[in-house]
């Protein structure tokens, strides 16, 4: 097959795929990826186990670093917070900044990976709630990541992790 052909079959498949995929329900599973310049629209759901226990709806985003992540939750039926952190451990976090109760995080990212994203209730609640939100990868000079939200101070973490007293080691016993 010379390479014509090849791209002729190359391009069959992919529209066949997306006829299919457009079709047929879909798993997006624990990633999502936009490339720069353009986003996603997804919905989730955060709910509350059998056992009670609150299960958050968690994915992971893809940045090259350097990038603006920009996250709106567009609509909800419960107050929600967004959560986004880094590969490196830098975090961003908002509650409300998207208006009506509905979080925004436009994160200037760092570092190449993927981003773990959370979203939940706002006060950390048992609920059962759906909600719809975009995720846009942008240039970090984008319009649309204007007034960044500011990652959470290392400062403060580490003035945290400072706080944490070691417990003395208990005598007798084995381990």
């Amino acid at each position: 097959m010379n390479m014509q052909n090849a791209s002729r079959a190359l391009r069959l498949a992919l529209v066949g795929g997306a006829a299919l995929a457009a079709t047929s329900p879909a798993f997006a599973g624990p990633k999502l990826f936009a490339y720069l310049n353009n986003s996603f629209i997804a919905n989730g759901t955060t709910e509350t186990n059998a056992n009670g226990n609150v299960d958050p709806f968690t994915i992971e985003v893809f940045s090259a670093g350097n990038e603006c992540l920009r996250i709106a939750v567009n609509n909800q039926e419960t107050d929600l917070e967004a959560t986004l952190v880094a590969p490196d451990g830098r975090t961003w976090r908002d509650d409300d900044g998207n208006g009506s109760l509905r979080p925004l995080v436009k994160a200037i990212t760092t570092t190449r990976g993927w981003h773990i994203l959370r979203i939940s209730n706002f006060s950390g609640a048992s609920v059962n709630a759906d909600f719809t939100f975009q995720v846009w990868r942008l240039p970090s000079t984008s319009s649309l990541c204007a007034g960044a939200t500011t990652p959470l101070s290392t400062v403060s973490l580490n003035a945290v992790k400072s706080q944490v007293v070691p417990q003395k080691a208990q005598t007798g016993g084995t381990r």
